[in-house]
């Protein structure tokens, strides 16, 4: 059953170049350390970095969630899978979040042309299992 959907448009430019400096604040509150290495492999990580956090927000967006846990960027993860395509995974207060109203899974799909990135995500599961 799908539980929420969510969408988010972000114009890449709003992420500076200094933004990819690996002591950056934000850098490293809004992404897992595997999404920082991940995006290290990508010839244009500001992109990356760039649908991921539309990514974030999407999903956001299915959960409903309070504004507290808007700031925990880095409870939900989306990385390539090995044919690359995104997967989303939820964890700490995020992912309690999730699991307390029967989320299972996220559904994530991710693009960009030129400087704007795009997501869409559906947040699936069974809201009986919190009863």
């Amino acid at each position: 059953m799908v539980l929420g959907i969510g969408t988010d448009i972000l114009d890449i430019r709003r992420l500076f170049p200094d933004f990819l400096q690996p002591d950056d604040p934000f850098l490293r509150s809004a992404f897992t350390p595997r999404e920082i290495a991940q995006a290290g492999t990508r010839p244009e990580p500001l992109k990356y970095y760039g649908t991921r956090f539309a990514g974030k927000e999407a999903v956001f967006k299915t959960l409903g969630a309070s504004p507290d846990l808007v700031r925990r960027l880095a409870d939900i993860e989306i990385l390539d899978d090995e044919n690359g395509a995104p997967r989303c995974v939820l964890s700490g207060a995020v992912g309690a979040w999730a699991a307390e109203r029967g989320a299972e899974t996220v559904h994530i799909s991710l693009s960009w042309d030129g400087d704007l990135a795009v997501a869409f995500a559906v947040l699936e599961g069974s809201p009986e299992k919190t009863q």
